[in-house]
């Protein structure tokens, strides 16, 4: 019955910056490598809070004339590894129960409803909620798609593509009103969704003396490990806005910078964010904002441009990111990340437990929401 709306085109996917590539599922999507879960504290320590469960420490696990390796031996060096596998595993198999669960579900509903209308089948249904509603592509939205995906699409002209350009536009109308037809029945049959969430490990992980927005008393802290050159960092954005709506005064959100060794221009845009900071912590949240909606531009020109509509002084701005102390901030925010396991970004850890990726706010509210009702 799912048939009907498909994704779209490939060469709309947005690819994870040094992951694999892909579209990223609905879920869950793609991030640039992994990350490692997390305690949050304000002091600092990057030690976990419980090692997965395992072999005791005492356990032999190598032998030798004159000598002999325990289970403890090693255990401390891949501590944060096996804690991320821990997470991974849950959270995927969390993940993997929710998508199975949103189709039994959907498809049932769309069955009752389809016999309630005495339809013959779900796809009628589908054709006159789906097809019939989210209507043809127009004009505009199909140059809109196509000026987005010129370059993907290797500057052909529209002509040349056209059919190829309405056919995702039509797929994405169909796959918005099928989420928002799925949605009506959802709330007409007063479904309600008790799949457990897993309980998943945290660390403790340091919101350093790096930037932060909202109450320092916050019950939630979501640390973010970031940088400005990835564009799922970009894309988490959404979510974050919807957080910070959604739970007003009751989410701390940290910024850490995390700089992956392949974009060359991650570590000036922190430094250029951070000087900012330096002078009014507003300056940098403006700052921040633009880089991450213009993260193509990040070259010194668009970095100056961003400055200066941060309002920020540009000649104590320009010294400031001659101090070898700022990228050596920078540097070490990474250091920190790194040893807490994450390799990839973005990667967030909401009151120490990890989520990996540009995930939906589904995601942040799952962890939310169970941790405000911890708290009372």
């Amino acid at each position: 019955m799912r048939r009907l709306v498909v994704s779209v085109l490939p060469f709309l996917a947005l690819v994870a910056c040094g992951g694999s590539s892909g579209p990223a599922t609905a879920t869950a999507p793609s991030a640039t490598p992994a990350a490692a879960p997390a305690t949050v504290s304000a002091e600092g320590g990057t030690t976990a809070s419980a090692a997965p469960a395992g072999t005791p420490a005492g356990t032999p696990i190598a032998s030798w004339d004159g000598g002999a390796l325990t289970y403890g031996d090693i255990s401390g060096a891949i501590k944060g590894s096996l804690t991320k596998l821990e997470a991974d595993y849950l959270t995927n198999r969390y993940e993997t129960e929710s998508q199975a669960l949103d189709q039994v579900l959907n498809d049932k509903l769309l069955e009752a409803e389809a016999k309630k209308r005495g339809l013959a089948s779900p796809m009628e249904l589908l054709k006159a909620e789906v097809e019939q509603k989210a209507g043809e592509p127009s004009d505009k939205e199909v140059q809109e798609l196509y000026d987005a995906n010129a370059r993907r699409l290797g500057g052909q002209p529209l002509e040349a593509v056209r059919d190829q350009v309405v056919g995702a536009v039509r797929q994405r109308k169909q796959q918005e009103r099928y989420g928002a037809f799925v949605a009506e029945l959802r709330a007409s049959y007063k479904v309600n969704l008790t799949l457990p969430y897993p309980e998943l490990p945290r660390f403790e992980v340091s919101a350093d003396d790096d930037p932060s927005m909202g109450p320092a008393d916050a019950p939630v802290t979501i640390v973010q490990f970031a940088e400005f050159q990835c564009p799922y960092c970009g894309k988490a954005r959404e979510s974050l806005a919807q957080v910070e709506k959604a739970y007003p005064g009751k989410v701390r959100f940290v910024f850490r910078d995390f700089p992956l060794g392949f974009h060359d221009r991650a570590i000036p845009a922190a430094v250029a964010a951070n000087c900012a900071g330096k002078q009014d912590p507003a300056k940098y949240w403006k700052i921040h904002d633009l880089l991450m909606a213009n993260q193509r531009a990040l070259q010194e020109p668009d970095l100056e441009r961003a400055a200066q509509e941060a309002g920020v002084d540009m000649a104590k701005w320009k010294s400031c990111r001659t101090e070898v102390a700022m990228e050596e901030e920078v540097k070490k925010d990474m250091a920190d990340g790194e040893a807490l396991g994450v390799s990839g970004t973005p990667a967030f850890f909401v009151n120490g437990i990890f989520l990996n990726g540009a995930v939906p706010f589904e995601n942040f509210k799952a962890i939310i929401d169970r941790e405000l009702a911890k708290k009372g």
